[in-house]
């Protein structure tokens, strides 16, 4: 039996472009599950919601790419429900997707149901990165504004990059490549260098680059030492790559919430416009016999009963309050001698 190597060759002769969703780790309950709820056992007084409510947000890469092999990590989640929806979008062709594409969804903080554009936005961004061979960019996130891009900058190179330089998903990496420091090049770009050792000497294999503007946060894959024979940007994820890339996105929502970056404005939907209904005229097909009576017209000043000769009646009294009579005086009361 001749089994195919590849879904493509296990649906047609090749004739046929198939389009590939891929996904990290599964969580999330459906929700036509009978166990769906926000809640994890319930609520209680100090309630804890499930991923699926907090991690709403969504990444859509192309799977050949830098941006997309960085996504493929052991540690990457995807969400049930988003990935349903992905599917059902591609699948209906109202994704703008090209047929015969490769892509990688994963799951990002967020508690903001996406609509039908944020979805049109995500793809028509993997297409482009598809088309212009842009997949060195490995994350990207836009803001209403930076107030200050140098004081972001300083926060994201002495503050978030230690940090998460320091977890363990990073520090307990004892083979290969690993991120060993930051530093800050220039006055809007974090520079996170990738290391090995070889003949006990530091080699840099490649570098993240993070750089900051006025209205945005963006990081991408840069090329390595050059005389090492790492002069060109690896196309294979680096070790670690894909826990900075999920870092980095709580890092822009840590921004906003201390001031350092402005959210979006949400763009109000504009509200439908109510729907006229048109009354139809009453037609009646009643013939009438006899003479018609006009109907008379509005009334006059000049007509009404005073000018009928009606008087008004007597006047009467108003505002006086009608006295009851005294009640008699209470009878004395015996006194006690009496009955003796």
């Amino acid at each position: 039996v001749d089994i195919p190597s590849s879904l493509e060759a296990a649906i047609g002769d090749g004739a046929l472009k198939v389009t590939k969703l891929r996904h990290g780790e599964l969580f999330g309950i459906p929700e036509s599950s009978p166990e769906a709820s926000p809640f994890v056992g319930g609520p209680r007084r100090d309630p804890q919601i499930r991923d699926e409510y907090t991690m709403r947000s969504v990444r859509v890469d192309p799977t050949i790419s830098a941006s997309g092999t960085a996504m493929m990590g052991s540690t990457t989640r995807s969400s049930r429900l988003a990935v349903g929806e992905a599917a059902a979008r591609v699948a209906s062709k109202s994704a703008p997707l090209e047929e015969g594409s490769d892509v990688f969804l994963t799951s990002l903080n967020g508690v903001d149901i996406l609509d039908s554009s944020d979805w049109s936005d995500e793809f028509k961004r993997c297409e482009e990165m598809m088309s212009s061979g842009a997949g060195a960019q490995l994350f990207k996130e836009t803001f209403e504004s930076v107030p200050d891009t140098e004081r972001l900058t300083d926060w994201i190179a002495t503050k978030w990059a230690p940090a998460v330089l320091r977890t363990y998903d990073i520090a307990g990496i004892r083979v290969g490549a690993r991120p060993v420091y930051a530093s800050k090049i220039g006055e809007t770009t974090v520079e996170i260098t990738w290391q090995k050792l070889v003949d006990f000497q530091s080699v840099t294999v490649g570098k993240m680059l993070i750089e900051i503007s006025d209205d945005s946060i963006a990081a991408k894959r840069g090329p390595g030492d050059a005389s090492a024979g790492y002069g060109s940007i690896s196309l294979k994820p680096l070790a670690g790559e894909d826990v900075l890339v999920r870092r980095l996105a709580d890092a822009a929502s840590q921004a906003i919430e201390k001031g350092l970056a402005k959210k979006p404005a949400a763009t109000k939907k504009p509200k439908p416009e109510p729907k006229k209904v048109v009354v139809a005229t009453p037609v009646t097909t009643t013939v009438s016999s006899g003479d018609v009576v006009q109907a008379k017209g509005p009334a006059s000043l000049e007509s009404g009963p005073r000018t009928a000769g009606a008087r008004r009646s007597s006047e009467r009294a108003r505002g006086k309050r009608r006295k009851s009579p005294p009640k008699p005086a209470a009878a004395a009361e015996e006194s006690s001698d009496a009955f003796q």
